[in-house]
């Protein structure tokens, strides 16, 4: 089997793996010492890390493991206990609605689909894990870039719409997004799917944060008015429970929002 593995990297994982062993520091020297790799090697490691705040140097010069490395660590955990505490969620929105079940994350500029359940039906929205889309389309992509910090919003925005023969559109974007803070949904149709409804809404964690939502989508034909009001009752209901298994607190009923159900 071809070995594609770059040594570099390697020796950098190496010495993280030191630096975790030694949660008091240790200096370029001891470091140096158990590693196989000569001191000028280990430095410029060191150093690189440093620079990524993977390693942090104090006034003594010990090196230990830097703040970047927590971030990345919880990045890990809330995805990983978001996909155990939707699963079960998830299965039973499907077996309920008889509809695809999908669950989003933020990647960069993009959605990423991370969890989903096949609607049983023939004819059916279909999303495989790892698909991307843009913050504009869909569901659960409207509904994160709703929730994203407003300088990062306005950053994207800038981005995506600097022709001045776009404004009407990011207007009615930023308008959109407006309504699903008010609401705590959105029904996004013949959106990022032609001929397709998703109906979706946010999840947040321990400290409100939202960091994920979940929809409801299949083919608008079998989207009438009154399934439409059902599955926005339901797909509220997912994920708060799955916010609250995450730690979320919700704030009283009477301080909540009136609902305006509005197709987006």
């Amino acid at each position: 089997m071809a070995d594609y593995a770059i040594a570099v990297i390697e020796d950098a994982i190496g010495i993280l793996d030191i630096l975790k062993r030694n949660p008091n520091g240790l200096s370029l020297a001891e470091i140096t010492e158990e590693t196989d790799l000569v001191k000028n090697k280990v430095f410029r490691i060191l150093f690189t890390l440093e620079q990524h705040q993977m390693a942090e140097r104090d006034e003594h010069g010990r090196y230990r493991l830097g703040m970047r490395l927590l971030e990345l660590g919880q990045h890990v955990q809330n995805n990983t206990s978001l996909l155990g505490v939707s699963a079960a969620v998830m299965d039973r929105l499907v077996a309920e609605t008889r509809e695809s079940i999908f669950l989003g994350v933020i990647s960069g500029d993009e959605v990423l689909c991370v969890a989903t359940r096949e609607s049983p039906r023939s004819v059916r929205l279909y999303a495989e894990v790892g698909r991307r889309a843009p913050f504009d389309k869909g569901g659960i992509p409207k509904v994160l870039f709703a929730h994203i910090d407003d300088d990062e919003r306005t950053s994207y925005l800038d981005r995506m719409y600097s022709d001045d023969a776009q404004a009407g559109e990011r207007e009615r974007l930023m308008q959109v997004c407006e309504q699903i803070r008010r609401d705590g949904y959105v029904v996004a149709v013949d959106d990022l799917d032609p001929g397709a409804h998703s109906i979706a809404a946010p999840i947040r964690n321990y400290q409100g944060v939202v960091v994920a939502a979940i929809s409801i989508a299949g083919p608008s034909d079998r989207f009438p008015p009154d399934v439409i009001e059902h599955y926005i009752e339901l797909i509220r209901q997912a994920a708060d429970e799955i916010s609250g298994a995450l730690g979320y607190v919700a704030p009283p009923e009477a301080l909540r929002s009136n609902i305006q159900r509005h197709p987006i």
